[in-house]
């Protein structure tokens, strides 16, 4: 039976010892930057014993102050000399962990420290080169999004004879659509006007670099009653 009590105790140190190295390392996972932030439209007052119903604008804050953690690492700025996967294309100023940056970039070349100087040189070589411009990482992900996005706009029936799709209602609703910021002077409208129902391509040129073409289809306006009842 005392072998057994050892055994026992013995079990529950190992078990004590893992719960206080998971608790220290759970602590340090826990360590969050903190926002402070307010609403951009004050609740107004009530009476005593009614509850507020808050509307959209309600939900709407504005920062405040950002108070990052105290141990937070500074971060190395580096110019990457070469594209590097995942992290961004030749020219593209990043911030990355200090041996990270040091080991795996600076040492073998693929990077050099953000100087002014260093600034300075790649951005004179972009204008003595054109072709030195790149586009970025998320630049990429764009024009692959993009591409294999149909932007779909209802039309309801009572819309005017004279009506024609301009760039400036492609911007707004790639953006209410699609989420994607493109400028009217992006776009390139089709060549046939689109005052109709039917399927259109229209290209968006990103970062004045590459072009990609986007598919439009207007289709007709279903209220929301008869889309039930289908």
């Amino acid at each position: 039976m005392s072998v057994n009590l050892s055994l026992v105790a013995v079990a529950s140190r190992q078990l004590l010892q893992a719960a206080r190295i998971s608790a220290e390392s759970l602590s340090l996972q826990q360590r969050r930057t903190t926002y402070v932030l307010k609403r951009s439209h004050p609740l107004r007052l009530l009476k005593e014993g009614h509850e507020h119903r808050l509307k959209k604008m309600n939900k709407v804050y504005e920062l405040v102050e950002e108070t990052a953690p105290r141990d937070a690492k500074p971060k190395l700025q580096l110019i990457l000399t070469e594209d590097v996967p995942k992290l961004g294309k030749k020219g593209d100023v990043v911030q990355v962990r200090k041996q990270f940056g040091r080991n795996k970039l600076l040492a073998t070349g693929l990077a050099m420290y953000a100087s002014p100087e260093n600034r300075q040189m790649f951005e004179d070589r972009k204008v003595e080169d054109p072709s030195q411009r790149k586009l970025s990482l998320t630049a990429e992900k764009t024009l692959e999004y993009l591409s294999q996005q149909t932007l779909t706009i209802s039309v309801r029936d009572n819309w005017p004879d004279d009506w024609v799709m301009t760039k400036e209602h492609l911007s707004h609703w790639m953006f209410r659509h699609l989420l994607i910021v493109a400028p009217p002077h992006t776009i390139t409208l089709p060549e046939e006007p689109v005052d109709r129902l039917g399927s259109y391509t229209f290209t968006v040129t990103i970062n004045q670099l590459e072009s990609v073409e986007v598919k439009l289809e207007m289709v007709p306006h279903i209220p929301a009653g008869e889309v039930s009842q289908i």
